[in-house]
């Protein structure tokens, strides 16, 4: 008998190892090339390995500049249940749904949860893949988390093939890379029968310019386009015929990060010489790049005696002499713009300094707050079992000194 239980908890004990890990979810397509401006699906596939399930949850990332939900919800899916329909947020990058199958759930290899389509808004890599918020429930009664593997996707996302001038900017010349310069130059090639050109600028990738003489000469400057992701579109007039047109990315953002405080612990006002600063920023267009940070002393009055250098967050300065400091922490974006945070630091001398929030430090050695309490009870332990012992021994002497004391202060 005893021996069938154990089978039976061993045989328990391999099948829910083997519920542990059991799912997987992919994307699908997996990999592909996309043009600026075209639109295209992905879909969510589950492979549950003759588990059954009953929940799925989801959480995808992609790159809000170069990707844009056009449609969160296609086609049929496995789920019959949504506590949380598809929602998404194109300036995030991030969509999350839960949906589910009542009992006995689904066993299934290639089942489709959801799909999506995304619209191609910028030229690059894009990698769209699974969150932390994603798992996969087990029909047991216990909700166990299956879910063994998630595999991401990854798309080129090109530009449209000429089909007009060959067009290049002096400013702006990398597509797809960020300037802070809102003024760009454009230029393109000309035909030798050419009669002129039409363009203009905006928003959208596919424009085609009408049909009428906008300019003669191959160039185009604007000023002061406010920041955002522009096209320029250009066509040609040649033999009393009009071409196809060209397109061209320009990336502009002429605004710094967010703006951030800098925080110091344990304190601005401190006796610790290595103080901590922590810092945070972001940047809502071309994305933030990274920070730099100088340490100006502050004696006689600022002095630019330091220098900026890269660091990372958070950042510990060693050994600080005594006295007051600027600290400026710089912010860059992906197209150079930054933004300045900074906080005035004073580190003041104390003659408790040896004393801190762990233990006491003695020079030659370090004792921490627990050690120094155990220490303190023992010798108050030691110290009561003394007087106790003196007291039993010498009692009778000590209550006839007490008395006689007692006499001499009360002689009544």
């Amino acid at each position: 008998m005893k021996n069938k239980i154990f089978k039976i908890i061993f045989l328990l004990f391999l099948f829910q190892g083997g519920i542990a890990e059991a799912a997987t979810l992919r994307l699908t397509p997996a990999i592909g090339s996309f043009i600026l401006g075209s639109t295209f699906d992905v879909s969510v596939i589950m492979n549950t390995n003759n588990v059954p399930i009953n929940t799925i949850e989801a959480e995808l990332n992609f790159p809000a500049d170069k990707l844009q939900i056009a449609n969160p919800s296609l086609g049929h899916s496995i789920v019959q249940i949504w506590a949380s329909p598809p929602t998404f947020s194109n300036r995030e990058g991030r969509i999350y749904f839960i949906g589910g199958i009542p009992s006995p759930g689904i066993n299934t290899s290639e089942g489709v949860v959801q799909s999506f389509t995304f619209r191609v808004v910028a030229p690059g890599e894009a990698k769209i893949s699974f969150g932390k918020n994603t798992s996969v429930l087990a029909n047991d009664g216990l909700g166990t988390d299956i879910l063994k593997q998630t595999s991401p996707a990854e798309f080129k996302l090109l530009l449209p093939p000429l089909q007009g001038p060959d067009v290049f900017s002096p400013t702006h010349p990398e597509q797809g890379k960020w300037y802070r310069d809102p003024n760009p130059i454009l230029k393109w090639s000309a035909s030798s029968n050419s009669s002129g050109f039409s363009y203009l600028i905006d928003h959208s990738p596919n424009t085609a310019p009408p049909a009428s003489v906008m300019a003669t000469s191959s160039e185009a400057t604007f000023d002061n386009l406010e920041s955002g992701i522009w096209y320029f579109h250009v066509r040609e007039k040649a033999g009393g015929t009009w071409g196809g047109t060209s397109h061209y990315i320009l990336n502009i953002d002429s605004l710094p990060p967010a703006e951030f405080n800098p925080e110091v612990s344990p304190s601005a006002r401190t006796s610790n010489k290595n103080p901590i600063f922590r810092f945070f920023t972001t940047d809502s267009l071309s994305g933030f790049d990274y920070f730099q940070i100088k340490l100006i002393p502050l004696k006689s009055g600022p002095t630019e005696s330091s220098f900026f250098y890269e660091v990372s967050s958070p950042y510990q300065f060693s050994n600080l002499k005594i006295g007051r400091y600027e600290a400026i922490v710089r912010a860059y974006d992906k197209a150079g713009n930054f933004r300045d945070g900074s906080a005035v630091l004073n580190i003041i001398f104390s003659p408790l300094s040896f004393i801190n929030s762990e233990g006491i430090d003695f020079i030659f050695f370090f004792m921490s707050w627990p050690a120094i309490l155990s220490i303190l009870i023992s010798i108050t332990f030691f110290m009561s079992v003394f007087i106790l012992i003196i007291w039993i021994r010498h009692r009778h002497h000590l209550q006839h000194a007490f008395k006689d004391d007692f006499k001499n202060l009360w002689p009544f």
